[in-house]
């Protein structure tokens, strides 16, 4: 019969100090958000507000749903007779065991942040014109012999029914990296592991997200023409992205290209709005659960790498990023991973021991 692992005042102490520096970390992630979002935006308060009142329901809904779902989990083990600590009122030392102040502070945190982002990138990021474009052609032209890489990977994957694929895990396959930071939220486990995850992903929005976005301000090869450039350099892919879309179609991205586009030209604010393709956030979600994924088992470590790296042709593929987009990403977001597996002992030093419910 299994039985909770006993966590003795050594480990307990060890995780509640873990426990404080998480959430003074993800406090001052959120606050940083905010504060660069009133420093340099001309938006005001009330699109923040209207935009964390879509996020802030429906991650509280989703967190709640998942707790839900671990407490079946473990009435189920309950009556199945792997009982916890041998007692009967499981479900008093389930709730017991969840640290509320962990929970509170992460979804406020999550909410703040990811609407900051939201209104930075649709109200800062490009507002005086995105100016880096032609150098990212040509750093992607120097890794690639002189062509742009999408090129190659319509080369190689000419069918429009390869690009259907590529369509649907770039975008409603990739909804599961999205929560990401729920699930750790609410997962018992490798308290280190879910630590660097979430304090990383919120990091990754406002240092990858807002600050170098806006540093490097570029539009992505999709916007030829139209937010840069003279429209000549992309519209072949353009054209046959167009084309397969037609007779493969339709394509999640043909639509979000459109529906962004269609905010940024009206000036409006929804969630999920904004331009912005250097470094790329869609890799670096995808690359936290890569990072993530080695730390659990090696074989999930390849898979979720596989499909990181999937992601990562796909964004050129589809026209949303050049390819040096995600190599910034990537650099970037290894930093503050490492920066925070020091900080919550992941690596460098002795892991807080796992709890298994």
């Amino acid at each position: 019969m299994a039985s909770e692992t006993t966590i003795t005042p050594a480990k307990a102490d060890a995780h509640s100090r873990n426990s404080a520096r998480f959430r003074i970390a993800v406090v001052g992630i959120a606050s940083v958000a905010s504060a660069l979002l009133m420093l340099q935006s001309d938006a005001g308060l009330a699109p923040v507000l209207e935009v964390a009142t879509g996020y802030g329901p429906a991650i509280t809904v989703i967190a709640l749903f998942l707790l839900l779902v671990r407490f079946i989990w473990v009435g189920f083990r309950h009556i199945c007779g792997q009982q916890m600590d041998g007692s009967a009122a499981w479900p008093r030392v389930f709730f017991s065991r969840i640290f509320w102040g962990d929970l509170l502070v992460s979804l406020a945190a999550l909410t703040v942040t990811v609407s900051s982002f939201t209104v930075y990138k649709s109200t800062v990021i490009g507002s005086d014109g995105y100016r880096f474009d032609a150098l990212f052609i040509a750093w992607d032209r120097a890794l690639f012999a002189g062509k742009d890489p999408w090129v190659l990977t319509h080369a190689i994957l000419s069918s429009p029914y390869a690009t259907k694929v590529i369509d649907i895990l770039y975008h409603p396959a990739f909804l599961p990296m999205v929560l990401g930071y729920i699930v750790c939220l609410v997962a018992r486990g490798r308290p280190a592991l879910r630590y660097t995850y979430m304090t990383s992903y919120l990091a990754g929005f406002v240092i990858i997200g807002m600050i170098a976005a806006n540093a490097l301000s570029s539009a992505g090869p999709i916007y030829d023409g139209v937010l840069f450039g003279d429209g000549t350099t992309f519209q072949p892919l353009i054209d046959r992205l167009a084309s397969q879309n037609t007779s493969a179609g339709p394509f999640s991205a043909v639509f979000a290209q459109d529906y962004l586009l269609a905010l940024n030209e009206r000036g409006l604010i929804r969630r999920g709005g904004g331009i912005s393709a250097m470094p790329s956030m869609h890799i670096v979600l995808a690359f936290l659960w890569a990072f993530a994924g080695w730390h659990l088992n090696r074989f999930l470590g390849v898979a979720v790498t596989i499909y990181a790296a999937i992601i990562w042709i796909g964004s050129v593929h589809l026209g949303w990023h050049y390819f040096v987009d995600g190599l910034v990403a990537v650099l970037m977001l290894a930093v503050i991973w490492y920066a925070a597996g020091r900080s919550f002992g992941l690596y460098g030093r002795a892991q807080v021991i796992r709890a298994t419910t």
